[in-house]
């Protein structure tokens, strides 16, 4: 017969969640500086306000979901750890080497200015208390239900009060101990080694994404060398599941949600950043740092957290979804969220060979090759490489541009002088390339550098699957090559046109394009975008999505003849590059980085800044009832102006 498992392994699981320094005084100075030289984080690209953001969300969902187990019996004791001292911090060592400086300030100042930590003065953070509280209230009338049981244990130097702590983990039975809070190098270290110290038969953890300190390189220190040593690191993920499991914590950030929205002029949206890319995270900015209107008074838009959703092992790319796969008011993620940023069927016109077959009456001489076939797709090519291999003298009239189908910018494009040097270029067999001539006699800058015009579009489509509009931004870009022109020279200086460097709008000098009409400009492009647009919705390429609106902010690009009498398409770009100042966006390349130059240099009056334009997109599609002004007799917001509506092919349920 087999002995008897050890006592600690037989009785059942009793959960505890210290939270440490969770207090006003606190948290102002988590991140605020690099231990390296000092300077602040903001100097070295680390935002010290998402930062602790970020930390903070964690740390209320680590409450969330040890206070949510569906068997009330099983929720976690909670455990506040907190700094108070009494007036004058009585008692408290003027060279304490943590806290001494507390008393010589209140020495010079007094309680009045000089208080923190001070009783009186100091507390518990109230939104964590407020969690707390609302789901004690929510218990109350439910039959066998027992209130969320917690405790605060104040002390006054570094160490917490031993005696007490032991006392509440023997009364509770408690046999697993998380510690989330701050600071890592501090109160949270201090409780971790008192646990490993008198209690070494408790498992203790913490939660990496809940823990902060003064800087991120201190903090890393900690998770990864002091913090092992005593406790397990785990993840918000993984202390989800283990307290109330993905599901539940889901279901639970939604009752959460409802409840606040009870609550005269308060609604609570939640958003997750899936890491799939496109603009969510200035999207998220806009939302975050919106001024309350009447409309949205009380709107608070917060951080969800995550999980692992799957992994494509083809591409070795990780995706991500909300933390207990549930559905979140946005998210970068269009199955868990409410209102999508990417259209359904979007393919059908971000894909240049795609593209073609819906615009090829408004493109210049287009032609696709799949690539390393060493031949062009059918009979369709160049009527010059029709009846020889070489080229002939109609070959002059290049120079040809020959592009991977799916991907955008200079970085995707080859320039040759002749359809016949095509075919070698297109030599990667994983790849379709589209060919194109160069607009016959084009327009060019009265410089001789070559150009073309970039406008901004806005598509949504209407919860019923079948609405769409159509907007376009009336203030458009000129986008010019850095050299002078001319068809033999194949450069990219001389033939890509890729950074925007002026913005066109009506009434603006147009002196570059001998001043141009730029009103036939707009209305040229918003005529093929328009018809293209309808194409692709009546084919049912563009597709609703029952039950989901859902938007998508794309750019078009044209280039004009001689007489600026033809526009020709050259492509749809469905993840275009803004650039706004106020976003803190990371500068992925040299365009955006000479924006960033240009802003720092002139402020608000730099050409490219398109803040106000993101600002208006996020007002016409999550606040549309804001933008119906009374008495306006437009449905235009900002410079985005209606150009069309129609009606789609009903989704299939």
């Amino acid at each position: 017969m087999d002995p008897p498992p050890p006592p600690s392994l037989s009785r059942p699981i009793k959960r505890a969640l210290i939270i440490c320094d969770m207090q006003p005084d606190c948290i102002p100075s988590l991140f605020a500086k690099s231990n390296k030289d000092e300077s602040s984080s903001t100097q070295l690209g680390i935002d010290p306000v998402a930062r602790r953001e970020a930390f903070i969300n964690a740390v209320q969902y680590a409450l969330i979901s040890s206070i949510s187990n569906p068997m009330e019996r099983d929720n976690a004791f909670i455990i506040f750890n907190g700094l108070k001292f009494p007036s004058g911090y009585e008692g408290l060592d003027p060279e304490h080497p943590l806290y001494g400086s507390l008393v010589r300030f209140n020495k010079l100042l007094g309680d009045e200015k000089a208080h923190w930590f001070m009783d009186g003065y100091t507390s518990i953070d109230s939104t964590l208390m407020d969690i707390l509280n609302d789901k004690n209230e929510g218990v109350v009338n439910e039959s066998g239900a027992s209130p969320v049981q917690h405790a605060v244990i104040w002390r006054q130097g570094h160490i917490p009060a031993v005696s007490t702590l032991s006392e509440h983990l023997s009364k509770n039975s408690i046999t697993d101990v998380t510690v989330v809070g701050a600071k890592a190098s501090q109160a949270v270290q201090a409780t971790i080694q008192i646990l490993a110290e008198y209690h070494p038969g408790i498992d203790v953890s913490v939660v990496k994404e809940a823990i902060a300190d003064d800087s991120e390189e201190r903090l890393n220190s900690m998770v990864q060398h002091l913090l092992p040593l005593y406790s397990r690191v785990a993840s918000l993920e993984e202390y989800v599941e283990a307290t109330c499991g993905l599901e539940h914590f889901a279901q639970a950030m939604e009752r959460n949600a409802n409840e606040i929205a009870m609550v005269p002029k308060k609604r609570v949206c939640y958003y997750v950043n899936c890491e799939r890319g496109g603009h969510f995270s200035i999207y998220i900015h806009h939302l975050t740092n919106r001024k309350s209107t009447p409309m949205a008074e009380g709107t608070y838009w917060v951080s969800h957290p995550k999980q692992k959703w799957y992994e494509d092992i083809f591409c070795a790319k990780q995706f991500h979804c909300p933390l207990g796969k549930g559905v979140v008011d946005f998210c970068d993620e269009p199955a868990f969220s409410k209102v999508s940023m990417f259209l359904k069927g979007r393919d059908c016109l971000d894909d240049k060979g795609k593209l073609l077959a819906l615009a090829k009456d408004f493109m210049p001489e287009t032609y696709i090759i799949e690539g390393g076939r060493g031949c062009w797709d059918g009979i369709d090519c160049p009527p010059e490489l029709n009846k020889s291999s070489g080229a002939s003298s109609c070959d002059a009239t290049g120079p040809w541009f020959v592009k991977e189908t799916n991907k955008n910018g200079g970085r995707a494009i080859t320039v040759c002088r002749h359809a016949s040097e095509c075919l070698a270029l297109a030599n990667n067999p994983q790849e379709t390339y589209v060919i194109q001539r160069h607009v016959l006699n084009p327009s060019m800058l009265t410089d001789g550098r070559k150009w073309h015009l970039k406008m901004y579009n806005l598509l949504i489509c209407e919860e019923d699957g079948v609405s769409w509009t159509l907007r376009c931004n009336k203030e458009a870009f000129l986008c010019a090559a850095s050299t002078l022109w001319s068809a033999e020279n194949t450069s990219a200086e001389a033939q890509l046109t890729i950074r925007r460097t002026k913005r066109f709008r009506d009434g603006a000098s147009m002196s570059e394009l001998g001043n141009a009409d730029y009103s036939d400009m707009f209305r040229q492009c918003t005529e093929i975008v328009s018809t293209v647009v309808q194409r692709a919705i009546e084919g049912n390429g563009l597709q609703g999505r029952p039950g989901k609106k859902q938007f998508e902010m794309f750019s078009t690009d044209f280039v004009f003849d001689a007489t600026m009498n033809k526009a020709n398409l050259i492509e749809f770009n469905f993840s275009p590059v803004v650039y706004d100042p106020l976003a803190k966006q990371e500068l992925t390349t040299i365009g955006m980085k000479e924006y960033q130059r240009l802003y720092e240099l002139h402020g608000d009056k730099v050409e490219i800044n398109d803040h106000n334009m993101i600002k208006d997109v996020i007002s016409i599609v999550f606040f549309p009832k804001e933008t119906m002004r009374k008495g306006c007799e437009s449905d235009d917001v900002g410079s985005w102006n209606v150009i069309q509506s129609f009606t789609g092919i009903a989704p299939s349920s």
